[in-house]
C-alpha cells in the first residue's frame, strides 16, 4: 500500500483535508482510493467514449 498511501497523503495534504487518526488511516485511505481511481477511470470511459463517438 506504499504508493497508495502516498498518494492519498498527498491528496489529503493538497485538498487540505484533516489527515485521519491512525486507527482510522486505513479506512481513510481505501475510501479516498477508492474515490480517486473511480473518478480517474469515469474520466478516462467519457474520454474514450466521445472519441469513439467523433470518429463515426
Amino acid at each position: 500500500m506504499g504508493l497508495i498511501q502516498g498518494v492519498v497523503d498527498g491528496f489529503i495534504m493538497t485538498v487540505g483535508i484533516t489527515p485521519p487518526t491512525p486507527e482510522k488511516k486505513r479506512g481513510a485511505t481505501i475510501f479516498i482510493a477508492t474515490g480517486l481511481i473511480g473518478t480517474v477511470g469515469g474520466v478516462i470511459a467519457l474520454f474514450v467514449f466521445l472519441v469513439t463517438r467523433g470518429l463515426h
